[in-house]
C-alpha cells in the first residue's frame, strides 16, 4: 500500500499546477458525495454545499483565490457532513 502510494504521489509531483488542482478538487468531490451518502444513508438531514467559485471551477475558468475558496468550501461540506453522520451515530448508539 504505502508503495503504491509513493508512485502516485511522484505521478502527481510531476503534474502541471493547473492538473494537481484537478486531481484535488476530484478527490475532494468524491469525499464530500461519500460523506453526503454516509448520512443518507442513516436519514440524516445534510446538504453540500455549493458556491461561485465551485461552478467556477467546473467550468475551467478560475483564479488562484477561486481555486482556494472553492477548496474550503468542498472542506467544510465534508466537515459538516462528518458532524452530522457522528451525532447520528452517537444518537443511535444512545438508544441501542
Amino acid at each position: 500500500m504505502q508503495e503504491d502510494f509513493n508512485s502516485y504521489m511522484e505521478f502527481f509531483k510531476s503534474q502541471p499546477l493547473k492538473e494537481k488542482q484537478s486531481i484535488v478538487i476530484e478527490q475532494l468531490k468524491m469525499l464530500a458525495g461519500l460523506t453526503n451518502n454516509m448520512c443518507k444513508e442513516l436519514d440524516v438531514n445534510n446538504e453540500l454545499l455549493l458556491n461561485k467559485e465551485i461552478v467556477d471551477l467546473n467550468n475551467g475558468d478560475y483564479t488562484e483565490d477561486d481555486f482556494a475558496e472553492a477548496l474550503i468550501v468542498y472542506i467544510n461540506s465534508i466537515q459538516n457532513s462528518l458532524c452530522d453522520f457522528s451525532n447520528k451515530l452517537s444518537d443511535v448508539a444512545e438508544n441501542i
